[in-house]
């Protein structure tokens, strides 16, 4: 996209035309490869196709600070720096002379080898390439670029961010649970208790109340007497002397 266009930077491979209106068509390499640049900027040949932001030549500030023209290009580099567009598989024939880049997945032929990406779309420098192979930048101005290894630290983090916040709030839902938990058995406990302290007092209780309503458990019956008639002794009268009234 052109809002992706930098300045100026290496030129884009591509197996057919340039797109109108966004990119500037370069001429072409070897059939059926052409060279694009982004719009507005110019093509010059040296070596490799590079998109300068003026006629005077940015070769030189181009190898000491290599980047695509776009941002959205991935870096190569064969014998010289060219591009691709991200995810295309770039490839040379045997022996140097010409390069290109193919659809992903692309299947290498007989006298063909793939080259090493040496700077992602995103910016990321990748160190897959032989360091006798690539020049090495000689400026100081030369852009910072991350290897795409600083990428995994961020992921980790970012998993081991997830992973406490996950032990976490389990670790607060068991502690609610085992709290409630706690407190059923305390409930339990105490009304089993206040049970127990009541159970011996309600029977005292009931032991005067029993007595008096059974009393004929302790109460022992009088056998009553003989209904005989009652009679005088006999001689009674005789055993004892008679006396006058006064």
């Amino acid at each position: 996209m052109a809002s992706e266009a930098r300045p100026f930077g290496w030129a884009l491979r591509k197996n057919g035309s340039c797109l109108a209106h966004l990119e500037v068509d370069c001429g072409i390499t070897v059939n059926p490869f052409r060279v694009c640049c982004p719009s507005g900027s110019f093509c010059l040949h040296d070596k490799n196709v590079a998109c300068c932001p003026s006629e005077p030549k940015c070769h030189g500030a181009l190898e000491a600070k290599p980047f695509c023209a776009n941002s959205t290009w991935d870096l190569y580099y064969n014998g010289g720096y060219f591009c691709c567009e991200q995810g295309a598989t770039a490839f040379a024939k045997e022996g140097g002379g010409s390069d290109g880049c193919a659809i992903p997945g692309y299947h290498l032929q007989s006298g063909e080898q793939k080259v090493p990406i040496i700077a992602s779309a995103s910016g990321n420098l990748c160190l897959t390439a032989s360091s006798s192979t690539i020049p090495t930048p000689t400026s100081t101005s030369t852009p910072t670029f991350h290897s795409s290894g600083t990428d995994a630290p961020t992921q980790a983090t970012s998993k081991s961010s997830n992973t406490s916040t996950g032990a976490i709030a389990g670790g607060v839902v068991g502690g609610v649970v085992g709290a409630a938990i706690i407190a059923g058995l305390l409930w339990f406990l105490i009304r089993r208790s206040r049970r127990k302290q009541q159970t011996p007092k309600f029977q005292t209780q009931l032991k005067p109340m029993q007595l008096w309503q059974q009393p004929w458990q302790h109460y022992q019956t009088r056998p009553e007497l003989d209904s005989n008639r009652v009679v005088e002794l006999e001689n009674s009268r005789s055993s004892q002397p008679q006396v006058e009234l006064p």
